[in-house]
């Protein structure tokens, strides 16, 4: 029987979460080097491992260069790396080796002066951000200017605005978050939102996305009737 899309990445993710049960505690462990363990996915098929492993280099190409200019969000990308890099199963060392690769202009020469006293992953991460992370006043501007743009869903723009309020302050209300968030909401949704009181962040979300369905439900029924009065 053929092995559908769907059952690989079931597959995938039934893995990944093997590797999260083991327990590194037990005294067994205390006993063992770890170090000399490799630990590989179970698969069913040589072509169900030949199909994760073309998976993981296609994820690894959709990664974007950092080149460290203003309008760049160094934390995303470092997020947006790390995600793909532990889908690949990548190691930490083999992390801290792939990541130079996708370095470019300002930010390759930063590296290329401090790689002396950035020997593995965990010290990159730490430098990078250090270097490159906006001032305060930066990231309270740049949360407070985005919008939601015209053709742009209420979930993408709501998992943008929350990851924006969690940098410019990591301990923000939940009151402030909604204001923030509603305060960029298209104009069209926000009374209806504000009508219904939202509490928390995710009261916000599900209240937004009923609002939106609306609103994209009674546009489809004026687009019909102005169809139909053509017709006739």
């Amino acid at each position: 029987m053929m092995t559908t899309r769907a059952l690989y990445y079931h597959l995938f993710e039934q893995e990944a979460q093997r590797l999260a049960d083991i327990d590194f505690n037990s005294s067994y462990w205390l006993e063992v080097d770890i170090n000399s363990i490799a630990y590989r996915p179970v698969f069913l098929s040589t072509m169900e491992e030949q199909f994760m492993s073309t998976l993981a280099k296609e994820q690894i190409r959709t990664l974007v260069k950092f080149s460290g200019t203003d309008h760049e969000d160094v934390v995303k990308w470092l997020f947006d790396f790390e995600t793909v890099f532990d889908r690949a199963q990548l190691q930490i060392s083999n992390k801290y080796i792939a990541v130079q690769s996708y370095l470019t202009d300002t930010a390759e020469k930063w590296f290329r002066h401090n790689k002396s006293t950035i020997s593995d992953w965990s010290t990159f991460k730490l430098e990078i951000i250090k270097a490159y992370q906006p001032s305060l006043n930066q990231m309270l501007l740049k949360m407070e200017q985005r919008r939601q743009l015209p053709h742009e869903s209420v979930l993408e723009y709501y998992v943008d605005k929350r990851q924006l309020c969690s940098q410019a302050d990591p301990s923000m209300s939940s009151a402030m978050v909604i204001h923030h968030l509603t305060k960029g909401l298209k104009s069209t949704l926000i009374p209806h939102v504000i009508r219904r009181r939202p509490i928390t962040p995710s009261d916000f979300l599900v209240m937004a996305q009923e609002e939106e369905k609306i609103q994209l439900t009674l546009n489809g029924l004026s687009y019909d009737t102005k169809i139909y009065k053509i017709l006739i």
